[in-house]
């Protein structure tokens, strides 16, 4: 299938948002809803932004804090600009978004806790999110993709998919140097610190040892 390359128009100055505020989501595709809806997601694949933070701080910058067995990330993400992405990962990360188990069953728990850092490609990436033999949670995410997306740096957080429109769900990877091809292809999550962590997550994976997400704590202020 090819990928389609979404054309963004714009019709004047978008309002300036504080850091932390989310964007209105993007109008739905109904298709991918309709499927989401078949396969049990009962938020469609639209889960939202206001129940992911609810309970924490009303204003202020939303972060992640990434707890690994080799040192600790720290991402600063933009509901601007991703609003269903962030919303999806930081309900994960909190327990609140449900997703599908390898059983079959929905479930409500701190997703990313003890999930191992999987893939990596030396110099570009390395990648989380999948628990067990499941790609996915049950769900698949609706792209955000946005003329002057920038992977040109280490620690870049973006959505993970299998190559098409439209596959995103759980995974997530964080570049380890700059990407520039990945531009244009995959959901960007928000900006990390944390380049000497990610360095040794990506060699570690290389080499076929340890390395785990061990927790992901989610602040705002």
């Amino acid at each position: 299938m090819k990928r389609r390359i979404p054309l963004l128009l714009v019709l004047g100055c978008a309002p300036t948002l504080a850091p932390g505020e989310a964007a209105p989501l993007p109008p739905a595709d109904a298709d991918l809803q309709t499927a989401n809806e078949t396969l049990g997601d009962p938020h469609g694949g639209r889960f939202p932004y206001a129940q992911a933070v609810d309970g924490l701080p009303e204003q202020g910058a939303l972060r992640a804090t990434l707890q690994t067995n080799l040192g600790t990330i720290t991402c600063t993400l933009d509901p601007a600009e991703a609003p269903l992405a962030v919303a999806n990962f930081v309900g994960l990360a909190r327990g609140v978004r449900p997703f599908r188990g390898e059983d079959g069953t929905w479930t409500k728990a701190p997703y990313y806790d003890g999930v191992p850092w999987h893939r990596a490609i030396e110099g570009q990436f390395v990648q989380t999110g999948r628990r067990g033999k499941l790609a996915d949670g049950g769900f698949l995410l609706q792209d955000e993709l946005h003329v002057g997306d920038d992977f040109g740096r280490a620690g870049v957080m973006a959505m993970a998919g299998v190559g098409e429109t439209d596959t995103s769900s759980v995974q997530f990877f964080i570049t380890t140097s700059e990407a520039k091809h990945l531009a244009g292809a995959h959901t960007i999550l928000g900006r990390c610190d944390g380049e000497a962590t990610l360095r040794k997550l990506e060699q570690a994976v290389l080499r076929d040892e340890a390395a785990t997400l061990e927790h992901v704590e989610i602040t705002r202020g």
